[in-house]
């Protein structure tokens, strides 16, 4: 599992913001909405667990490239 630090999840969205201003297939203003409202979503999570597993998540999907295709 991923250590889950608010600096993990920031430099986490700071690297999904970046990736959207290179899209190319997908509306960027889709893409970044759809961030910002994932991480909203999660802001109130409690657990340990959850959140290493909400970053882990948000890891995968920046590392697999996919941006905003699925």
């Amino acid at each position: 599992m991923a250590a889950w630090s608010r600096g993990a999840v920031l430099a986490l969205y700071r690297a999904l913001l970046r990736r959207g201003r290179g899209l190319r297939y997908t509306d960027r203003d889709f893409y970044l909405a759809a961030v910002r409202r994932e991480f909203r979503r999660n802001q109130g999570l409690q657990s340990l667990q959850d959140k290493e597993r909400q970053l882990e998540k948000g890891q995968v999907f920046l590392q697999s490239g996919l941006g905003g295709l699925v």
